[in-house]
């Protein structure tokens, strides 16, 4: 299950992770499938009008429309279906994730705002190529379009690659600020975590998830807020791998972060190590998502901290 990393903190706290299996369907594969399909003269035509495109008038959102609408119509090569099948298992769950060119930036996280679809296997193709199609066309979103012109990236110059991972199922998802947002102090990491799957934390569920701060020199970890979230996001086993998830809702009586301060203490000390790793890693402060599946910690992404 993925690529295990031990390392350890100065209090000799295991900063252990796993990176679960993957793979990539690379820049070009969406401009490659508008070629095969013939609809390349009309994807151009929409990106070089959403340009310009007014807001007021209703201009923007019909083009990004029909933008949209072209794209998700388009699905990776069969060389490319057969390829991911050589690496994943054709029956295990996957998460179909953007990795634009315009996120994840110093300058642009671009965080949630573009689509990743869970739930998907190659043994239904249908649904994974689907999810392929709504990833490619979430480049092209209104939200997606306004920050780009915000910033002054040409539409033309965004392009979208696809992160195909073996789907977790996890007890926690969280993501790590490697420097405090709170007071930006640099000797603290913060954690935020929520149940189920990441997507309660990334898709702006309301709610609060569990806070935790955490010192990278001393390992003394404080609770900032406990989690209130009413739902969580969860992918069975079992069941079609047909892109959608389950609400369940939270019973906190039952979940060790709220009721065992031992716990929660531990589970801090170890993103502190981790996170305080992977900023030295990558020479800077770090946004990190992750999740904890029994007792193995999975790092599934890191960018620059905004």
């Amino acid at each position: 299950m993925g690529h295990l990393m031990s390392v350890y903190s100065d209090q000799g706290v295991p900063a252990s992770f796993r990176v679960p299996s993957g793979a990539v369907i690379p820049f070009g594969s969406m401009e490659l499938a508008l070629e095969r399909s013939g609809s390349m003269k009309s994807f151009l035509s929409l990106v070089e009008h959403i340009e310009t495109a007014k807001l007021e008038n209703g201009e923007l959102d019909s083009l990004c429309s029909e933008l949209q609408a072209l794209i998700s119509a388009q699905h990776p090569s069969e060389e490319t279906f057969e390829a991911i099948g050589k690496i994943l298992p054709i029956n295990s769950r996957l998460i179909v994730r953007s990795s634009a060119n315009v996120e994840d930036l110093a300058g642009m996280s671009a965080a949630g705002l573009y689509d990743s679809v869970p739930n998907v296997s190659l043994s239904n193709p249908g649904a994974f190529r689907a999810a392929v199609g709504q990833v490619w066309a979430s480049l092209y979103t209104r939200r997606a379009i306004l920050s780009r012109r915000a910033v002054g990236i040409p539409q033309k110059d965004a392009k979208m690659a696809i992160l195909v991972q073996e789907m977790l199922f996890p007890d926690l998802s969280f993501v790590l600020h490697t420097v405090s947002p709170s007071n930006h102090d640099a000797m603290l990491v913060e954690a935020e975590i929520a149940p189920g799957l990441g997507e309660t934390l990334a898709s702006g569920t309301r709610g609060t998830p569990w806070r935790l701060s955490s010192g990278k020199v001393d390992g003394s970890v404080k609770t900032l807020a406990f989690a209130n979230f009413s739902e969580e996001l969860l992918v069975l086993n079992s069941g079609p791998a047909d892109g959608e998830v389950i609400h369940l809702t939270v019973d906190y009586s039952k979940k060790p972060l709220t009721t065992d301060p031992i716990f929660r203490r531990q589970i801090g000390q170890r993103l502190c190590a981790i996170g305080f790793f992977l900023e030295q890693i990558f020479g800077g402060p770090q946004d990190v998502e992750g999740c904890l599946v029994g007792k193995d910690i999975f790092i599934v992404q890191t960018r620059p901290q905004p």
